[in-house]
């Protein structure tokens, strides 16, 4: 892979505008935690295709459409890139990979399942994050893979809505995958491994950050292995979805926090649109 642009967020992140040989690009963030108030402090989020085919409405990636699978090997070197980034800035080496860059991991499962391997084997990092739309049989073929390892995979489902009728105006994968699915998959995945399945919950002002949203989530995550993860929508110039401010954010965390386990999201590298749903391909 060829660095085409490198640019550094005012919170110490990097993204990377990779080349492939085909000429494809990609884009990969490296996050550091220098506050080190996360679990993990250096962290690089990954692509595991060249666009999407989910074609979630408020994503910038699967704007602009599936074009191909990465290979693991594709999968290896972004991380191994901010490796050498760490290096070279003499920062705290590597201690988790997250799939939450370009693309829907659970559509190239082979790659990124050889590419967590290989990580794993190369740089002896164990711990590893994968978002997804909520793709059960992928999923399913996650737990049998690394039931019975040293790797450690925090699973991070998108919810993003409280009823099924709102995630599927921002969502179509629910019309296959709906919201008991999304949250039956995380309590069993929470089971299995002893962790709780994150849940991920973007803010869209006025859409689903209502009192009862509010209700609904309680309802839906009470009394189960989960957590929710509260963020405001990264804007990304959208018709008809507005990003609310940090007020609207913490009051509606405050709601819930009595509640259910939730807590808001640390968001990387907003300033260089490295935020969650902001990677997409750039045209060289």
């Amino acid at each position: 892979m060829e660095i085409i642009e490198k640019l550094i967020s005012e919170d110490d992140s990097v993204k990377y505008l990779l080349k492939m040989k085909d000429g494809n690009t990609v884009e990969t963030l490296y996050m550091h935690d220098r506050e080190l108030k996360l679990t993990y402090h250096s962290t690089v989020c990954v692509s595991s295709q060249v666009g999407c085919s989910q074609k979630c409405f408020f994503c910038a990636t699967g704007k602009q459409g599936f074009v191909r699978n990465l290979t693991d090997l594709e999968i290896i070197e972004q991380v191994g890139i901010c490796m050498d980034y760490c290096k070279e800035m003499n920062l705290t080496p590597i201690d988790a990979v997250v799939f939450a860059g370009m693309g829907e991991p659970f559509m190239n499962y082979e790659n990124v399942r050889n590419g967590i391997i290989g990580v794993y084997n190369k740089y002896k990092i164990s711990n590893f994050e994968i978002a997804t739309v909520g793709l059960t049989p992928g999923i399913h073929k996650l737990i049998k893979d690394f039931k019975n390892t040293n790797i450690n995979i925090r699973l991070n489902l998108s919810l993003h809505a409280s009823s099924n009728k709102t995630r599927m105006s921002i969502m179509p994968v629910n019309s296959k995958y709906d919201i008991k699915s999304i949250v039956d998959v995380g309590v069993e995945y929470a089971e299995i491994f002893k962790v709780k399945t994150r849940i991920r919950y973007m803010i869209f002002k006025g859409i689903n950050d209502t009192d009862a949203d509010v209700e609904r989530l309680e309802a839906l995550l009470s009394g189960k292995p989960l957590k929710l993860i509260i963020s405001s929508y990264n804007d990304n110039n959208i018709q008809g979805l507005t990003a609310p401010d940090k007020n609207d954010v913490m009051n509606f965390y405050n709601k819930l926090k009595d509640k259910i386990d939730c807590e808001i999201f640390h968001n990387f590298g907003s300033d260089i649109k490295g935020g969650c749903g902001q990677l997409r391909q750039n045209k060289i």
